[in-house]
């Protein structure tokens, strides 16, 4: 989208697709108001919960779009900041659903409808109630994941499943029970937007995979960089590949075929280049049964699907005088990028990273960042949790004291990205605006699916 031949900045992007996104989500109460039809005359506590019913279905919908990978929506708000916003959206429309079902409830509603088994009961009902024993299921499986122990894999494939099945069984509710949607403009909305949705979704687990399919990638390394991580070298076969900004990811598979059920959003290692046709490193740590047992048994040659590029986590987008750079974990691939760009480019703009980490071993990366400070003007600050030794260092956990003892007095004009474990993420995130630092120049970046 153009503006007077300039490409639209972030804000006014987003602005302009959460605008979009809560127009489409109310517009079937403007249809239902303007046409109300066989639902005149209901009482107004049933309206309210019949309202509620519909906010949740067209959330529910929509939030296909939010983390279907759409270049356009990606590129407004960052995989971070939806991902966020799904939750939270998914939440909302939860409470709508209980609200939907109490206030009917609360209004009469025969209770023996609620039973699927009942004679009584209609086909309208039990869709509904497939929808929510799947919205159940969701919720319960988000966010017990790791105390069942369910691998992130068949998480992500039960998921997929279920959030079909909540909004099939929805829509069928929807439709079968009248009301509201027996007026010929609410069909026609429904139907609209019921089009769109199954779109998305056809397009980015059928269509999308077969045009992957005649794009492979092939494996030609796989370095082993510590005891818990391996870098993957992947090159294109038989097509140009991808030019990327660095600090942005891919999502991974390494399945026989793209349509398989794994897919991993991996962030690229290896510095950005307007070269096509190129290797591209990407490094992955053991946190699971895909990266701790698959990973490290993946073969030279073999084929990788690849998805990408994607994210807003690069500096590419946020030009500064300088850059603050604070990682921990596998959250310095990313930023480990950036330095090898920043270096490549032979940019003389001064880099401070602090670097956060248990103890030594943990360090990735150590003697190529050391060996950069040769190359670019980059300073490295690394701090320790349980040092061992004698540790010339910072140590304990990265402070706004720690923060302002080695950045230079403009420190506030300049830019912050920030990448690691989710608990060192949420206290930087409260200390940078502490130090004076506003928000717009504090750019994070996480992969915490659930």
């Amino acid at each position: 989208m153009k503006v007077e031949g300039k490409v639209l900045t972030m804000p006014l992007k987003g602005i302009l697709w959460l605008s979009f996104y809560f127009v489409l989500i109310l517009l079937p109460l403007g249809v239902a108001a303007v046409w109300p039809g066989a639902a005149a005359g209901r009482p107004y506590l049933m309206q309210f919960g019949v309202a509620c019913g519909f906010v949740a279905f067209t959330i529910f919908g929509f939030e296909f779009s939010l983390i279907s990978k759409m270049h356009s929506v990606a590129s407004a708000f960052g995989m971070d900041a939806l991902l966020r916003f799904h939750r939270w959206m998914g939440i909302w429309a939860t409470v709508l659903v209980l609200v939907h079902a109490a206030a009917l409830l609360a209004n009469g509603f025969p209770l023996d409808w609620v039973n699927p088994l009942s004679p009584d009961t209609t086909w309208a009902m039990r869709w509904g109630l497939i929808a929510v024993i799947a919205l159940l299921l969701l919720v319960i499986l988000s966010l017990a994941r790791k105390q069942l122990r369910i691998a992130y894999e068949w998480w992500q494939w039960s998921h997929s499943i279920l959030a079909k099945l909540l909004v099939l069984g929805a829509l069928a509710h929807l439709v079968m029970f009248g009301g509201f949607s027996s007026e010929k403009p609410m069909r026609i909305l429904l139907a609209a937007y019921s089009a769109f949705i199954f779109g998305i979704s056809i397009y980015f687990q059928i269509l999308k995979p077969i045009r992957m399919w005649s794009r492979p990638w092939e494996v030609v390394e796989n370095h082993k960089d510590s005891a818990d991580t391996h870098t993957l070298w992947l090159k294109p076969i038989h097509h140009e590949g991808f030019v990327f900004s660095p600090g942005q990811f891919a999502w991974l598979s390494s399945g026989k075929t793209p349509f398989h059920k794994d897919r991993h959003p991996i962030s690229m290692s290896s510095p950005a280049s307007s070269e096509l046709s190129r290797a591209i490193g990407f490094t992955i740590k053991d946190l699971g049964d895909w990266s701790g047992k698959i990973v490290p048994k993946i073969e030279v040659g073999s084929k990788v699907w690849v998805d990408g590029p994607y994210g807003v986590f690069t500096p590419d987008r946020e030009q500064g005088p300088g850059y603050v750079l604070i990682g921990g974990g596998v959250g310095i691939t990313p930023l480990y990028s950036m330095c090898q760009t920043f270096a490549e480019r032979r940019d003389s703009r001064p880099v401070y990273f602090f670097y956060g980490s248990k103890n030594v071993e943990s360090l990735r990366f150590r003697s190529e960042l050391n060996e950069l400070q040769g190359r670019m003007n980059l300073t490295m600050i690394y701090a320790l949790e349980s040092p061992a030794g004698e540790w010339g260092g910072e140590t304990g956990y990265i402070t706004a004291e720690m923060i302002k003892k080695h950045v230079p007095p403009e420190y506030a004009s300049y830019q912050y990205f920030v990448c690691g474990p989710g608990p060192m993420m949420d206290s930087i995130e409260q200390i940078l605006p502490k130090l004076g630092i506003t928000r717009s120049k504090i750019h994070t970046e996480r992969f915490v699916m659930v």
